[in-house]
């Protein structure tokens, strides 16, 4: 399997240096560069490949969301993935808005900023739970797929879904449940068709309305 390339982008050296630290541990993912604001994103952007860029929202100068609008001018864009320590709805909703792939908290486990970047460079969308519970709020109810009712799954889909809803990885609740890590990506595979959900976010957000997770 090829590398996932990422460039790391805060003003904060403490947290680029972090986050290279928490990349280094893995076997596929690889930082490629560091920037500390947009603009010197975007120049690092013309001379190296990557595959995801790991953001910050607030930064002197350019500032993610204007990092990521300059970004869907380009051709083929690396995937976006935003990361702050000073959550807000209205920023959660730009930059989703905007196309960014996954919107995280600084706080938030090494394990699960890994698994956000792999999980955005296979297309997948991630929220972090504290904002994720929010966000639901303020999607349309519109063209709403059967509800979910916990008495029409297996009690291993169950398990598995109530974890997503946590917020957990696939490594995470392979831990918690017992089961092995390719059995809860084919459980959520099955998850997402079942319940005609376009992505693995959309099914965590049908599943929250319906009363799963907490």
């Amino acid at each position: 399997m090829d590398q996932i390339r990422v460039i790391v982008v805060d003003d904060d050296h403490i947290v680029t240096d972090t986050l290279e630290r928490y990349f280094a541990t893995t076997e596929d993912i690889v930082t490629v560069g560091t920037a500390s604001n947009g603009s010197e994103a975007l120049d690092v952007l013309h001379s190296t490949l990557a595959d995801v860029i790991v953001a910050d929202i607030h930064m002197p100068g350019m500032d993610g969301v204007q990092l990521l609008r300059a970004m869907k001018r380009m051709s083929h864009p690396p995937t976006f993935v935003a990361m702050t320590s000073l959550d807000s709805d209205e920023i959660m909703l730009e930059v989703l808005s905007h196309g960014a792939a996954a919107y995280i908290v600084k706080s938030a486990e090494a394990s699960f900023i890994i698994e956000t970047v792999r999980q955005a460079a296979h297309g997948g969308t991630v929220v972090s739970p504290e904002p994720m519970s929010r966000l639901v709020g303020y999607l349309p109810t519109t063209h709403v797929a059967p509800p979910l009712v916990a008495e029409d799954l297996p009690e291993a889909q169950r398990l598995i879904l109530d974890l997503l809803c946590d917020g957990l990885s696939n490594s995470e609740i392979a831990e918690k449940s017992g089961y092995s890590e390719s059995t809860v990506k084919k459980q959520v595979s099955k998850l997402i068709a079942h319940f005609g959900a376009s992505s693995r976010l959309n099914l965590v957000v049908k599943a929250l309305r319906s009363g799963f997770g907490g």
